[in-house]
């Protein structure tokens, strides 16, 4: 089961994107997130790390990309692997962000337990962030 959040921004889907190739600055727009780091950039295969507000810093992976529409990062957890996707769809007037978080794995159930409800209650925040983030952005263009 995914957990699943999306939002009109009124901005193109290439300016959206540039706020996901700059992971150091994911915090920026994201309050769920203290700070990032991918070295080699947003490209498939690329490692990392993430440090959310609340928690351990975990190790990242981006497992998918495809330019200035999607990217899927990966963290490895005891048993479970938790896959965070990010989809940019273009529409008249501007672009739907939609973010999912999706749990595998043996303890799968337990990690979408311990902390799938608290990223289920601050999903929403971090889409109203990159909204923000992304039409103030667009309109300095």
């Amino acid at each position: 089961m995914e957990i699943k959040e999306s939002i009109e921004i009124r901005s193109t889907p290439a300016q959206v994107f540039r706020l996901y190739r700059d992971a150091g600055r994911w915090a920026d727009w994201d309050p769920e997130v203290s700070s990032a780091s991918l070295p080699g950039g947003l490209k498939l295969g690329a490692k990392g790390w993430l440090k959310p507000r609340v928690g351990p810093k975990a190790g990242i992976q981006i497992v998918e990309m495809t330019e200035e529409k999607s990217f899927s990062a990966q963290s490895r957890l005891p048993l479970c692997r938790m896959e965070f996707g990010h989809l940019l769809t273009e529409k008249e007037g501007g672009t739907v962000a939609t973010h999912w978080v999706e749990f595998s794995g043996p303890l799968s159930f337990l990690f979408r337990y311990l902390i799938g409800r608290s990223i289920q209650a601050a999903l929403p925040n971090t889409m109203q962030g990159l909204k923000k983030s992304s039409e103030a952005r667009a309109s300095s263009l």
